[in-house]
């Protein structure tokens, strides 16, 4: 394998389904031809599948080119975990999800999404990774935003993780960056026997209103240390303030209780 991180946009190997994975290395993108945030998105046959060329995008592209569906927008790949179902392309009809703790005796399936935890090599994002095959002793993944390396001729998977089973028949996978931690993988399925419980977020803290205080002044104040170099960018685009815009300098929002019904 060659050792050395391929020019971003690079091809790295086709994954099974003839999907390929490209090279997710920033520090060698052209900013002529990439030149803001906008052109980084990518899709296929109109359908959104994420930036290029990460983690997320590659799974949530092969999920549509295999599978015919895709899994919402999230802020960070570690969220997958939590998502309880898919959206199949080209109508208002989704598929049920189910977690997986690693270690769990439902071992994961070719064409599932193994799924780490932010910290240490994935800091902050985490990472998601398609499962291309499961044996007794390893599993193979495809994937993007990782190592930037052509895969080997032939293989159709990046990496190798070694695996074991338990004494209780747990399944599980060591990850190979000994900071790095396995959540475990998502299954389209409708099976929750084994699975996570999710509990979903309180939906009385999505009942916001919009309210303003009385200007005091206090944005006059520099509160920000303009000796930092993004804190000084910052007050020279903004002043003093948390927007640009006038009108909203003083507006927040804040959550009410729900109006009870008669």
């Amino acid at each position: 394998m060659n050792n050395q991180p391929q020019v971003f946009g690079t091809l790295l190997g086709y994954a099974p389904g003839n999907v390929a994975a490209y090279s997710s290395d920033y520090d060698s993108v052209d900013p002529k031809a990439l030149p803001d945030r906008h052109a980084y998105r990518h899709y296929v046959d109109g359908v959104y599948t994420g930036y290029k060329w990460q983690c997320v995008e590659f799974a949530r592209r092969w999920l549509l080119l295999n599978k015919g569906y895709v899994f919402e927008d999230i802020a960070m790949a570690y969220d997958i975990f939590k998502l309880r179902h898919v959206n199949i392309v080209g109508g208002n009809k989704t598929l049920p999800l189910q977690s997986f703790n690693n270690g769990s005796k439902r071992a994961p399936e070719p064409g599932c999404m193994l799924i780490w935890n932010e910290g240490g090599e994935f800091e902050l994002t985490g990472h998601v990774a398609i499962v291309t095959e499961v044996f007794d002793d390893c599993i193979r993944i495809a994937e993007q935003n990782v190592d930037h390396e052509c895969w080997p001729e032939g293989r159709d998977y990046a990496r190798e993780l070694p695996a074991r089973r338990s004494d209780d028949g747990g399944y599980w996978i060591k990850c190979s960056y000994v900071d790095g931690d396995i959540l475990g993988w998502v299954i389209q399925t409708s099976d929750q026997r084994g699975s996570i419980k999710v509990t979903p977020p309180n939906p009385k803290l999505f009942n916001l209103k919009l309210a303003q205080v009385k200007n005091n002044h206090a944005s006059e104040n520099n509160w920000l240390n303009i000796a930092n170099s993004d804190e000084y960018a910052y007050v020279q685009a903004n002043g003093c303030t948390l927007t640009s815009v006038k009108e909203n300098q003083n507006r927040f929002f804040v959550s009410q209780p729900a109006r009870k019904r008669n």
